[in-house]
């Protein structure tokens, strides 16, 4: 199972999405503006694109530049689909990016965005903001 950070907006990437691609990256001062968990071929992630969190055919190996990949280890490979199953089509959390803008805490717990899902996925607790750099930290901390 591998965390997948995105330093880049997807290739066939509009305007607004290549702007708020740029946002986020300057928002959370961070390269990474998308995450995701890649664990056999499939990429799981909550996405405004996909509606929510879904899972797509992924090969890292194709996947072309822009993208991080950090080893998470076998330990939570049996969970990946119990937890999919669980949460798929959960909605993006719109809300809960104003956390990044305000200080307050806005998401709900029915909805994620792509950096909570990996939190998820990865069996890290969501006690606050959720950032690529958290996530990395956890991906790279000794078990």
């Amino acid at each position: 199972m591998y965390l997948a950070l995105k330093r880049t907006p997807a290739r066939n990437a509009n305007w607004l999405q290549r702007a708020f691609s740029a946002l986020t990256r300057w928002r959370l001062c961070s390269q990474y503006s998308h995450g995701g968990i890649v664990h056999e071929g499939w990429l799981y992630h909550s996405s405004i694109e996909g509606n929510g969190l879904t899972r797509e055919p992924f090969d890292m190996e194709k996947a072309g530049e822009g993208w991080d990949f950090f080893d998470l280890g076998t330990g939570r490979d049996d969970e990946v689909l119990v937890i999919y199953s669980a949460l798929a089509g959960t909605p993006y959390d719109w809300w809960g990016l104003l956390a990044f803008v305000l200080p307050w805490q806005f998401g709900r717990e029915s909805h994620l965005y792509c950096f909570e899902a990996c939190a998820i996925f990865a069996g890290h607790p969501i006690t606050g903001r959720v950032t690529p750099e958290i996530l990395m930290a956890e991906a790279l901390r000794p078990s």
